[in-house]
């Protein structure tokens, strides 16, 4: 066992289950496409998303067996097929999004498991598709050196990826520092970056199957860095950093690329929310037009309209799968506010944590939108068992966003 907070008979069972859900999904796109030829229509949804939505399942189910064989110390090179089929199964999901995390893991394999580049390449044209602006992804495309060139300043998730920049900036100079800034970033800093993504007690409940930071492995592998003080780490993949060393990476400085599209990105700031004014109290002014923009869509356009245009922009399709699922629980039109909070969500501002986690543990490294007023902690009420938190001026006073009740915490 690579994952000693794994269990054995669980992981294997996690395996063989999605064996079964993969062979199963592959047997009923074969009788879907047969659908479609012949013009037939069993389901109410139409054969086309079913047979896109069974592809991103078996994509997921791929990643995860992945990580399961990974914990469970089985033979790396019994991962690269998953890994490759994985990458076939995403070119078939359509416009569907199989998101930022799993994007970031399966470039990072393929860096580990030294991958020919035309799948990283493959990998690239999905970051692209689902339009995701990282300098994470965007400095492991370039490095991987496929003819990619954009990286910025921009954070999908600023914490805990910003601080992979100084380990690359580092490494520039002082690999031996770079190494000790890796160890920290590993020991300290990765895992609970991602405590909003309910990791922190995952291992306690069912079918956990391990967490692995594939891509500070990848990074340590392109910098060369000295990662043996993370042998042992539970969340740091040492065995795959040194599985092959056959690719060759493009040298890569930060400050030699621009930081275009973060300057064009606060240049189109406009204040004000002219659709709910009193939102301003608790929307700070970066996302004004965006929440101004989302208020006016949600108000004149139909249903399906509005699920194509914000499916991606504040992942509604990992709500809502289809369309149709929305339409039918937005049937009464009261969902404004969760999409609100949704949407924030999504853009970093509203920490989102599972009901049996502490906000306090979260509280000290929420970030301050509001150019550095003092602030108080506010949560919104809704009717899920999530909870939801963000951090307004002393000054507000908002007792509901639409639908949504919200109350001052501290």
């Amino acid at each position: 066992m690579r994952d000693h907070l794994c269990i054995e008979e669980k992981c294997r069972e996690d395996i063989e289950y999605n064996k079964k859900f993969i062979d199963k999904n592959i047997g009923d796109i074969k009788g879907l496409e047969e659908d479609r030829k012949n013009g037939i229509q069993r389901n109410p949804y139409d054969n086309k998303s079913i047979i896109e939505a069974k592809y991103l399942r078996n994509c997921i189910y791929e990643t995860e067996k992945i990580i399961a064989k990974y914990s469970l110390g089985e033979k790396i090179n019994t991962m690269v097929e998953d890994f490759e089929n994985a990458i076939t199964y995403l070119e078939n999901k359509g416009e569907r999004e199989v998101g930022y995390i799993n994007l970031l893991w399966m470039i990072s394999l393929g860096i580990l498991l030294d991958t020919d580049k035309k799948n990283i390449v493959r990998l690239a044209k999905q970051v692209e598709k689902e339009n995701i602006n990282d300098s994470v992804i965007e400095y492991l495309l370039c490095a991987s050196d496929i003819g990619y060139t954009k990286i910025t300043n921009v954070y999908f998730k600023e914490n805990p990826y910003a601080k992979t920049r100084e380990i690359i900036e580092l490494a520039q100079t002082d690999k031996k520092e770079a190494s000790k800034r890796l160890q920290k970033y590993m020991e300290k800093e990765w895992f609970k970056g991602h405590y909003d993504y309910e990791w922190k007690n995952a291992h306690k409940e069912p079918g956990y199957v391990g967490f692995w930071s594939f891509e500070t492995a990848a990074l340590a592998k392109i910098l060369e860095l000295d990662d043996t003080s993370l042998i042992n780490n539970n969340h740091y993949p040492y065995e795959l950093a040194h599985y092959k060393n056959s690719m060759k990476f493009k040298p890569i400085s930060l400050s030699q690329y621009s930081n275009e599209q973060e300057i064009e990105e606060i240049d189109e700031i406009i204040e004000g929310i002219e659709n709910n004014p009193l939102l301003e109290k608790i929307i700070p002014t970066r996302w004004h037009a965006f929440v101004n923009e989302l208020i006016h869509d949600y108000e004149v356009m139909d249903d399906s309209s509005f699920y194509e245009k914000y499916k991606k922009l504040i992942g509604l399709d990992q709500i809502w799968f289809l369309s149709q699922e929305y339409e039918q629980e937005n049937e009464q039109k009261i969902l404004l506010g969760s999409l609100i909070i949704f949407a924030m969500t999504e853009k970093g501002y509203i920490l989102q944590l599972d009901y049996k986690e502490d906000v306090e543990e979260y509280y000290s490294g929420m970030e301050n939108y509001w150019n550095e007023a003092r602030t108080k902690l506010i949560q919104f009420i809704l009717n899920n068992d999530q909870n939801y938190y963000a951090l307004v001026p002393m000054s507000t006073n908002v007792g509901e966003m639409y639908e949504v009740n919200v109350k001052d915490v501290k």
